[in-house]
């Protein structure tokens, strides 16, 4: 249940000694499942329907103070969510954001990027340096042209050269791409930008390019290696799709070719791949 929802139920209970029945969703009794379990909430009949009333107003007091210790009525505000969600929420992640994202870039082919007439030379600062970055917020965003190569996992982004995949610069995506940087590869900054994605040959790796393409069309391609299905058949590892099984069945559903010829390879191997394959 969401915390300002929880917030705004406890706020009832403890205000009016009870609630309808009918505002105790299935994930609200979960979140107030101890509550019920120790008789401090008890459900009964009110007329012709059913409410939750209080049994200990104390007790339901203290635990709303220990979930919300800024108190049930006031809003989080503030430009540090993460912070914010501490204060009103005792937790951190609660918040699901945070003030910027980081953005690592490996820059090649005298890449750079632009914004607000300003310039970010990518491919010199990873030449001297080894990488470039900078920080993700509000649009307008950094732009660039040229193919931006999304990759998934640490190894393979520090070693991107040894792939030999042809791409102007190389994004971390950090594992499953964030909202927040699946916008900025969206926006139109990056509209003439052409992007190759490079993760796992698994059913959440195959979920993330699609989940690309169906942000930015056609000008997403899955990079796929010409010794594909010898590498799966070498380094393929069945817990990939034991782990994800959900996922591929909905994936059996997709329409994109090179998804289609994953999907395939996996169906056929009973494996997925993990990308640090093509380091090898």
């Amino acid at each position: 249940m969401r915390r300002p929802a929880l917030a705004k139920l406890l706020g009832t209970l403890l205000t009016e000694g009870s609630a309808p029945l009918s505002l105790f969703s299935a994930s609200a009794r979960a979140a107030l499942g101890p509550q019920f379990a120790a008789g401090i909430l008890q459900e009964e009949r009110s007329g012709a329907g059913a409410r939750v009333a209080v049994r200990n107003r104390a007790v339901l007091a203290a635990f709303a103070a220990q979930l919300f210790p800024s108190g049930l009525n006031t809003a989080p505000a503030g430009d540090t969510p993460r912070a914010t969600a501490v204060g009103y929420y005792r937790d951190a992640k609660a918040a699901g954001t945070t003030v910027a994202e980081p953005v690592l870039i490996r820059a090649f082919n005298n890449m750079v990027f632009e914004r607000k007439g300003k310039t970010l030379p990518a491919a010199v600062l990873t030449g001297k340096y080894g990488a470039a970055a900078f920080l993700l917020k509000e649009p307008p965003f950094w732009g660039c042209g040229g193919t931006l190569a999304v990759v998934e996992n640490l190894e393979p982004f520090l070693c991107f050269e040894k792939m030999k995949i042809a791409a102007d610069a190389a994004v971390y995506a950090g594992g499953k791409m964030s909202g927040r940087m699946l916008a900025w590869l969206a926006s139109a900054e990056m509209s003439g930008c052409g992007f190759l994605h490079c993760g796992d040959y698994d059913p959440v790796g195959i979920a993330e390019y699609l989940r690309l393409k169906e942000a930015c069309g056609a000008r997403v391609k899955l990079h796929i290696p010409s010794d594909i299905e010898t590498l799966f058949r070498k380094y393929g590892k069945r817990e990939l799709l034991i782990d994800s099984e959900a996922v591929l069945r909905r994936l059996r559903a997709a329409k994109d070719p090179d998804a289609l010829r994953i999907i395939g390879l996996m169906n056929a191997c009973n494996t997925g791949l993990e990308q640090e394959a093509l380091l090898l």
